[in-house]
């Protein structure tokens, strides 16, 4: 899927915008210290935590984005249901 990501091939570190840092398993941050890369290990973070129990292999096949499009289209379903059954209690 990212098998392009970072877009650095034939870039010097210098030319390169694709963030440089490192983060340590206790979730530290060696590296360039800018707004955006802190910004991104902390999304790094979230996703780490929103995932845990979702297998690499299920991410990779696209595990989230399924399970997005079945919530989209499950949610509403349920906010009917759940509108009719309160005009039926009234």
């Amino acid at each position: 899927m990212m098998e392009n990501w970072p877009p650095t091939e034939g870039k010097t570190m210098e030319q390169t915008s694709a963030p440089m840092f490192v983060l340590s398993t206790d979730g530290e941050l060696h590296g360039v210290d800018t707004e955006g890369n802190r910004e991104l290990v902390r999304r790094i973070y979230a996703c780490v935590q929103a995932c845990e129990g979702i297998s690499t292999d299920e991410l990779e096949m696209g595990v989230i984005a399924e399970m997005k499009r079945l919530l989209g289209q499950v949610v509403p379903l349920l906010q009917n249901r759940s509108a009719a059954a309160e005009r039926e209690a009234a």
